[in-house]
């Protein structure tokens, strides 16, 4: 990921002000991950945001596991971005890097603002 993503990305106002990085977690999936896989779902024509909305539901799918089963959550989150690193570093399509340059931008911001707390 690099500095075009961290400008692109933003986080869900409920996210930033969430008072744990679990609970922040728990919003940005439900309220960015799977809303842009939903709204991305709905056009099934447009292959590049159907592999968009799927790699993001992946993602959302990662992450809900972390908040839900792991106690330490920000060592699972860190681990998370180092594989979503390794997707955009890997990634054989436009829509593949695309999500992964943006998610991971947006959790390294996440965690980030956390770590601080």
């Amino acid at each position: 990921m690099n500095e075009f993503y961290y400008q692109k990305g933003s986080l869900p106002r409920d996210a930033r002000a969430a008072p744990s990085l679990r609970d922040a977690l728990r919003v940005y999936v439900t309220k960015r991950l799977l809303h842009v896989a939903d709204a991305c779902r709905q056009n099934d024509h447009d292959v590049f945001r159907k592999e968009f909305g799927l790699c993001h539901r992946r993602y959302a799918n990662m992450l809900f596991l972390a908040t839900e089963a792991t106690q330490d959550v920000e060592y699972m989150t860190k681990s998370i971005i180092t594989w979503i690193q390794e997707d955009f570093e890997n990634a054989m399509t436009g829509a593949q890097k695309e999500a992964a340059g943006l998610c991971g931008a947006e959790l390294r911001l996440l965690v980030k603002q956390y770590e601080n707390r």
